[in-house]
């Protein structure tokens, strides 16, 4: 019996929520054999909130303290609030439900993730850090692509990734200078650390990095939509899907979770 099997016999899902789960499960399977794509890594460090917080926060519009504690025992009166702020836009108490990802990507892809404004982010740090070596290659796809222009022998993929790996040597070379001056007193820590930030830009936006975003269930829905989708790039489209399985794995607001993707992850 496979992970999914297990999980709806665990915890008696609804018929909704099981065909979320089957559909993240398909993501997954589809791209185990992509080298490329696992390079992109995406975790759920944290979350807060829950279909009863959401409906908590509902309901803080239309009863006292007193008749919402009944109502909590009530699971069909918790989804059906649910069900109904996702339909009728009543997003604010969706709001109630937090993630906090820890997310590994190319720089050019961390470029769209980082135009998904409201969100809280937190990136690896070129001035504290040393930037990791690896870096995301030419994908089987781009290249497909690249063999039907005149031009691009088949070496050319090879020479993204000598002109990516050239850069990073350059980079440390650079480094282990740096280090080798701090360490014989001819320059600061400070110093040191204003070098290596600059450094650093000579490296290619194939490059991975590093961050955290935490974001509400409303700008979940909103990436959802954008990112999870044939319209968009594969790689921030890997980051959406993954996203997707970190949460629902966790079991967190299935109601709402499993609402949002019937709808096309659209609210009202």
């Amino acid at each position: 019996m496979n992970t999914p099997e297990l999980l709806i016999l665990a915890v008696g899902l609804t018929v909704a929520f099981v065909v979320l789960i089957e559909y993240v499960a398909s993501l997954i399977e589809n791209d185990k054999e992509s080298k490329t794509m696992s390079r992109i890594q995406v975790e759920l460090q944290e979350h807060m909130g829950s279909d009863a917080s959401i409906a908590n926060a509902a309901w803080t519009s239309t009863y006292d303290k007193s008749r919402r504690e009944d109502k909590y025992d009530d699971p069909e009166k918790v989804a059906d609030i649910v069900r109904r702020c996702v339909r009728d836009g009543h997003s604010v108490p969706l709001e109630s439900v937090i993630f906090r990802f820890w997310i590994r990507m190319p720089i050019f892809t961390d470029r769209q993730h980082m135009t998904h404004r409201i969100a809280s982010h937190n990136g690896l740090s070129g001035r504290y850090r040393t930037l990791p070596s690896d870096f995301f290659t030419f994908p089987a796809d781009v290249e497909e692509i690249m063999n039907k222009t005149d031009g691009w022998g088949a070496a050319s993929a090879g020479s993204f990734v000598a002109l990516c790996q050239s850069a990073y040597d350059y980079y440390r070379q650079g480094l282990d200078l740096l280090r080798k001056a701090e360490a014989e007193g001819k320059v600061t820590n400070s110093e040191f650390k204003r070098a290596r930030e600059i450094l650093r830009a000579v490296l290619p936006t194939a490059s991975m990095v590093e961050r955290t975003t935490i974001m509400n269930l409303v700008s979940f829905a909103n990436y959802q939509r954008l990112r999870n989708s044939d319209h968009a790039q594969p790689e921030i489209r890997r980051v959406a899907e993954l996203m997707l399985h970190e949460v629902v794995y966790a079991g967190i607001a299935e109601t709402a979770i499993a609402e949002l993707f019937q709808r096309g992850w659209r609210i009202g």
